[in-house]
């Protein structure tokens, strides 16, 4: 294989007022004659206002069952095999689904993301778990590159609150994450480069956002911009370099011990990156996080995850399993003494 890979997706992407009243003259340039639907209960709800008179009703619609699983992948794959493409509607769980059923069927992919909350609309990976309960299973690469992402940025701006938090939690932890694999001073790549600047736009715009529903039409564009296309174009360019640590690894300790979490991904990700850089030692960052996350209302202490003293321990314990590769990668053999004595920091 080969040692690095640069990878171009979406074939296109647009983020503007009123682009999905346009969906039928990008079906129509990408030759879709049969497309089918895939959305929820509750964004076909919200949708239709964005989109052209009857449009959810022209084609074959199929609802995802909540979950990004491979037997949910499987259900729709077999659901979907008369068609030439998929038009999807949905959050981050949904986007990740339909693109392990497109790769399956080798059709082409239309993403329309109605929630801010990460940027699995653009990338060309999945993140599935298991059935029946919120245990990550796999980070699967697809094969194919998505053909379009279409951004409605009216519709991201009355999302739900948790949504845009969850956008901006998991957004800056690209930045917060994968500057220790992308050191300032040892990037000898073009192309490490360039992921460096990405990660570093992600940290910046996101540390501008005080309260969304002041932002001015160009800040919403560069808000959305940055959640959907710049973190994901730090997967694209960053290859393994832009793999997750500590931030994710406390997600991922926190859903094994809270099993059915009430907070969004990028929520918990978010106080992961407190943990990350307290665990560093970095005083700098750590204050700038406490600073800044109150003021848009994202996490900085245990208790406002409802995380005990007594689930410390088994938290800290997964996260130093020496199966996880990504953390062990910066963090060689952290012990559990130290994460739990990053993690009271956080009381």
């Amino acid at each position: 294989m080969a040692e690095r890979t640069i990878r171009l997706s979406p074939g296109e992407y647009v983020n503007e007022p009123g682009i999905l009243k346009h969906l039928p003259d990008y079906l129509s340039q990408h030759k879709l004659s049969h497309p089918v639907i895939i959305t929820d209960e509750t964004v076909k709800k919200v949708i239709p206002p964005y989109l052209p008179d009857g449009f959810l009703d022209q084609y074959p619609l199929m609802l995802f069952h909540g979950n990004c699983t491979y037997e949910e992948a499987d259900r729709l794959a077999d659901l979907c095999q008369p068609y030439d493409g998929i038009i999807a509607f949905g959050g981050g769980q949904l986007l990740d689904n339909v693109k392990l059923v497109a790769d399956k069927l080798n059709i082409k992919l239309f993403n329309i993301p109605t929630v801010p909350s990460n940027c699995a609309a653009l990338t060309t990976k999945s993140i599935v778990y298991a059935e029946g309960d919120h245990e990550m299973v796999a980070n699967h690469r697809t094969g194919i590159t998505i053909s379009v992402v279409l951004v409605e940025p009216e519709l991201l701006r009355v999302a739900p609150q948790h949504y845009i938090l969850s956008g901006i939690g998991d957004t800056i932890a690209k930045y917060y994450e994968i500057r220790r694999r992308l050191p300032k001073d040892n990037l000898p790549l073009v192309t490490q480069q360039v992921a460096r600047n990405f990660i570093e736009v992600c940290h910046r715009e996101m540390l501008h956002v005080k309260n969304v529903a002041t932002l001015s039409e160009i800040e919403l564009k560069n808000l959305w911009d940055t959640i959907f296309l710049i973190a994901a174009s730090v997967d694209n360019f960053a290859d393994d370099d832009g793999r997750s640590l500590a931030a994710h690894t406390f997600y991922k300790a926190y859903v094994k011990i809270k099993d059915h979490p009430d907070w969004t991904h990028g929520e918990i990700v978010a106080l992961g990156n407190l943990f990350q850089v307290t665990l560093e030692g970095n005083d700098k960052l750590a204050t700038e996080i406490r600073q800044f996350y109150p003021t848009i209302g994202l996490p900085v202490k245990l208790a406002d995850l409802d995380i005990t003293e007594a689930e410390i321990h088994p938290i800290a314990e997964y996260i130093c399993l020496k199966k996880n590769t990504r953390m062990q990668s910066v963090f060689p053999d952290v012990q559990v003494t130290a994460v739990e004595a990053a993690l009271r920091k956080m009381i």
